[in-house]
């Protein structure tokens, strides 16, 4: 393997990495921000309940962005093989 190579392996496991360390601190905030929005529920706490919906907004525009991330790298990784391929 060549060091180009080598570097665009690690550059693209490192994103892999990240992206699977994003989704379990999404996990998490989807946990905190739901019993927060149960104990703002069970107080009738109209500003808590609205500040969970928004948290849990935010966290699925994070995943979607994430995902999105994903098949970017995807489609890039399969693209420059085919250039490879092709050389």
């Amino acid at each position: 393997m060549k060091n180009k190579e080598i570097l665009k392996k690690i550059y693209y496991e490192n994103r892999a990495i990240n992206r699977n360390i994003q989704c379990l601190a999404n996990i998490s905030l989807i946990g905190l921000l739901a019993r927060s929005a149960k104990k703002a529920k069970e107080s009738d706490d109209e500003q808590g309940k609205n500040l969970a919906k928004a948290g849990l907004l935010l966290v699925v525009i994070s995943e979607a962005l994430i995902m999105i991330s994903d098949i970017l790298d995807h489609r890039k990784m399969k693209i420059e093989e085919k250039i490879e391929k092709c050389e």
